[in-house]
């Protein structure tokens, strides 16, 4: 499958590695240059750096073409926009990484599925 992942810090960067060594093909965004060099450098993956919640970068990442996007940054907010950018260009599955629960409270204003997410 192809998945791109959206955050390649230790989360991403140990996701990514499990995914390529079960045969996944991986793309990596980031907008730290040394984290993309990291995945790059160590992994049989492809980086694009950048914001990954910018429909730009992502389109550059080709998530329209992808089966899954992963969303791994370490802050709720970017994930979730990066979902949504991602659902709007055509992803066709969408996990996103939250850390707050409030963000997956029944009665919170914000809902994931909104988003895009398929999967919290």
């Amino acid at each position: 499958m192809k998945i791109v992942l959206i955050g390649a810090g230790e989360v991403g960067f140990h996701v990514a590695k499990a995914l390529i060594e079960d045969g996944h093909d991986i793309t990596a965004v980031d907008i730290n240059p040394e984290k993309c060099r990291r995945i790059t450098e160590n992994l049989d993956a492809i980086d694009v750096e950048g914001n990954g919640a910018s429909p730009k970068i992502l389109h550059k990442a080709r998530v329209e073409e992808a089966d899954y996007v992963l969303c791994l940054t370490r802050i709720d907010e970017v994930n979730l926009i990066a979902a949504q950018q991602a659902h709007e260009l055509g992803a066709k599955h969408i996990i996103a990484r939250l850390r707050n629960q409030q963000y997956s409270d029944r009665d919170s204003i914000i809902k994931p599925e909104k988003f895009g997410v398929d999967l919290v």
